[in-house]
């Protein structure tokens, strides 16, 4: 078996970059907190989905064994309420929705879990789970029905947000009941006659908690008490993981998971998406503009754990830079067609090996892509000036475009012929920098003109011309080229 080299990160537990030990050596169990099925998704759920499936693939390439578990919250009260609205019932709303959100998932490239539970087929576990809790005395059950978690008696709770109970008010989705012990005592199961949303329990008829159902569900997805690695959003941190470590940890009795990993918060122009503020991007209508992969470049310019502020112009800028990459890589692809049979170049070896060892070294740091993508277009720029050296060898070409699709594969770029890619974004790319094709190529025949009349004033004035308007010119020994400018030092 491959031994793994080291990756650090930063836990959110201990506030420190560690090293990642595993339970069990080359192995890694993963549970990441997945959607609230009562809508379709949007961009902010595919955050931390990109992020996580980022990772999982990194892990993965680099020797890991991952079993990585993303759940679905199909019992919710939202989802309740948003049935009675469409005059559904909670189960086919859910239904409806964790195949919508499949799709979208699919279409952005988003690997599918190894497992992706939901919370009504692990009813009898919850419910064997919080018995456990009751007959430890962390729980306790009120003559209503419901099922309430003791925070006070509980002495290292607040240890993930950094909180005390003293300091907090109810934390919790549900409202404090008048049978609760203490205002902080949060649900584990919640008295309900609700059709198609309530099970027989101990306690009489009702629903899990939401902090319950993804403890449990990681337990035996899992098939551990302890988890290598949790994750979600950091708006999660508390009340969610919070109460997942205390009911866990009070039910097993040993540590809930190694390492607590989340994600920022997204925000667009500077606001929180907000169906009342219309701001919402579902995944569907943005796809229906962008391909794929402008979304997860626009996030992966940041790091995972960075609040990420989005706007239109983010978007058009990815979509400029990946036209940009797959350009170079049909370039080189199209020059290793008419090359000489040659092998690589000592110098391109030298630059692949240094460029390889840069994205590892940037990956096992925590997970850093904006530093990849920052090694990524040192070494494009270094790639294209290949295309006007003369007697570049085939091998050279072909180990350059390999450098840069494998380095990015873990990221789930330029996995697409580049042809293709050039051919769908062409137009729209032209569009947002507001140039015809027809005029580039008029200015290209221009500049043919003077460069074999040796009128090297007139050349240069056109190629600065284009420039000012977004596009690139790139000169070969027999002919000239256009792809899009990007800025300073990419």
């Amino acid at each position: 078996m491959i031994t793994p080299p080291q990756v650090f990160v930063r836990n959110s537990l201990t506030r420190k970059k560690e090293e990642l030990r595993p339970c069990t050596a080359g192995q890694l169990n993963i549970y990441a907190c997945g959607v609230t099925v009562y809508d379709e998704c949007h961009i902010g759920h595919a955050m931390q989905a990109i992020f996580f499936d980022t990772i999982r693939r990194y892990l993965v390439s680099i020797g890991y064994k991952v079993n990585y578990v993303r759940n679905y919250t199909d019992v919710d009260d939202k989802i309740i309420a948003r049935a009675r609205e469409r005059q559904m019932s909670p189960a086919a709303l859910a239904d409806q929705m964790i195949e919508a959100c499949r799709e979208d998932m699919a279409a952005l490239g988003i690997k599918a879990a190894d497992s992706e539970p939901r919370v009504r087929d692990f009813i009898p576990q919850i419910i064997e789970m919080i018995a456990t809790l009751i007959q430890k005395g962390a729980a306790y059950a009120t003559a209503a029905g419901d099922v309430y978690y003791r925070v006070q008696k509980n002495s290292s709770y607040g240890k993930l947000s950094g909180r005390r109970p003293s300091e907090l008010l109810s934390g919790t989705r549900e409202l404090a009941g008048q049978e609760k012990d203490d205002s902080l005592d949060f649900a584990l199961w919640k008295a309900d006659t609700t059709p198609e949303a309530c099970w027989e329990s101990p306690w009489g008829l009702g629903r899990p908690g939401w902090h319950i159902e993804c403890s449990a569900m990681a337990k035996h997805c899992l098939n551990s008490s302890t988890i290598d690695i949790h994750g979600g959003g950091r708006d999660l941190i508390f009340p969610h993981h919070e109460n997942e470590i205390a009911q866990s940890e009070s039910a097993n009795g040993v540590e809930f998971a190694r390492v607590w990993m989340h994600s920022g918060l997204l925000t667009v122009d500077k606001t929180k998406m907000s169906k009342s503020l219309g701001n919402t991007i579902s995944i569907k209508s943005f796809l229906q503009e962008f391909p794929k992969e402008v979304l997860r470049l626009s996030y992966l310019q940041n790091h995972y754990s960075s609040n990420i502020d989005f706007s239109r112009r983010v978007f058009l800028d990815a979509r400029k830079r990946l036209f940009y990459y797959y350009g170079t890589l049909d370039t080189l692809g199209k020059l290793a067609a008419v090359g000489a049979k040659a092998p690589i170049s000592a110098q391109a070896q030298k630059q692949v090996k240094a460029f390889s060892q840069a994205v590892d070294a940037a990956m096992c740091d925590d997970f850093n892509t904006p530093r990849v993508l920052a090694e990524l277009a040192t070494f494009t720029k270094w790639a294209n000036t290949l295309v006007a050296a003369p007697k570049t060898s085939t091998d050279t070409f072909l180990a350059v475009a390999k450098a840069i699709t494998s380095s990015c594969e873990a990221l789930g770029l330029f996995q697409q012929d580049p042809e293709t890619f050039l051919s769908a974004q062409k137009e729209r790319v032209l569009l947002d920098l507001g140039i015809a094709e027809e005029t580039i190529d008029t200015a290209l025949r221009q500049r043919t003109q003077a460069r074999q009349s040796q009128d090297w004033t007139t050349a240069d004035a056109i190629r600065e011309q284009l420039a000012q308007k977004g596009i690139a010119i790139r000169d070969t020994s027999d002919r000239s080229f256009w792809t899009v400018a990007l800025d300073a030092g990419n």
